[in-house]
């Protein structure tokens, strides 16, 4: 039967986790408080999910061996962010199997995706256009559709003959549903067209910011979990950076400074760890320290002002879920 889920959102963590099919880190980069939701239709190796929330986040994972994915922002596409990509109005990105997967999603924003068993889906597509489709993508595809808005409607569509479904309870709806799903993702993709990336000076320098900030990030999450926390100027000489570049790359693909993303890092450890406390001994002060913030006072500050409540609110919810 075809399966639908839906969950509304407090925090990008249940967003990472609501996705099960896929180890992805999410984290929040602007601040306020944080809300959404997140649907999802899966059926066999078929799944549509469709998300929207209120702050900017930073979604990083990498997809497995077996799995594809076909994705496009519903609004604002310029505000948002794959991976060396600054999307147009018709933007629609494939995600092979073993690919990176790092997107930034600007708040208010909705974004859909569908996943495949990459085999299946490649030899249907094969089929209907060898020429194009004869050696399997190696990485990020980005497409040209011109107009999303028959996409648009498809998606709410399905999403609606997935709630009938589910109503007749008829496994039989369910994989013509599916069916309908690959169908129609196989004709948007044979009927949009490959962005040409040759000589194209802006994405050539948007493509080495995106690798600055890879390894930045890189390196941050491997001295935080020595239990160091890494100054700008220790991540310049130890990778290389002038500070110029390192401000340039952040600036450029994820709109906020080094410093800023390195304290929303932190800030987002601290939260994660709250929310999942292991047992009643877990203290705030505690997990504070671990992540690097030292003056309690100015902590709670500046985590009531990233996540609109403070560390103890969230803690207090958690331990009483």
């Amino acid at each position: 039967m075809m399966i639908a889920r839906y969950q509304t959102l407090q925090d990008p963590y249940e967003q990472a986790k609501f996705q099960n099919w896929l180890p992805i880190e999410i984290n929040q980069i602007s601040a306020g408080h944080y809300s959404g939701h997140v649907q999802m239709l899966e059926h066999g190796e078929v799944g549509v999910c469709w998300e929207s929330q209120n702050r900017t986040i930073h979604k990083r994972s990498v997809i497995d061996q077996e799995s594809c994915t076909v994705s496009f922002f519903r609004n604002k596409q310029f505000s948002n962010g794959f991976s060396e990509y600054a999307p147009a109005d018709g933007s629609l990105f494939i995600l092979p199997a073993g690919a990176e997967l790092d997107i930034r999603v600007a708040a208010n924003v909705e974004t859909v995706y569908f996943r495949f068993n990459q085999s299946v889906l490649l030899h249907k597509a094969r089929a209907m256009n060898p020429s194009r489709w004869g050696a399997p993508p190696t990485g990020l595809m980005c497409l040209d559709l011109g107009n999303l808005k028959s996409l648009d409607r498809f998606v709410e569509n399905i999403f609606h003959l997935a709630q009938v479904n589910n109503q007749l309870g008829s496994d039989d709806n369910s994989e013509v549903l599916s069916d309908i799903i690959m169908e129609h993702i196989l004709v948007v993709l044979n009927s949009s067209q490959l962005i040409n990336t040759e000589k194209n000076n802006i994405l050539t320098a948007r493509r080495r910011a995106k690798y600055t900030v890879n390894r930045v990030i890189d390196y941050i999450k491997a001295q935080l979990e020595q239990h160091v926390c890494p100054s700008i100027s220790a991540i310049c000489a130890d990778l290389h950076l002038s500070e110029r570049t390192l401000q340039y790359s952040f600036g450029t693909i994820l709109d906020v400074s080094p410093h800023t993303y390195l304290r929303y890092i932190r800030l987002n450890g601290v939260r994660a760890e709250l929310m999942q406390p292991d047992g009643n001994n877990l203290t705030i002060t505690r997990v504070a320290n671990h992540w690097h913030f030292l003056h309690m006072g100015r902590f709670s500050r500046d985590y009531q002002l990233m996540f609109g409540e403070l560390p103890s609110a969230t803690l207090r919810r958690a331990l009483h879920a």
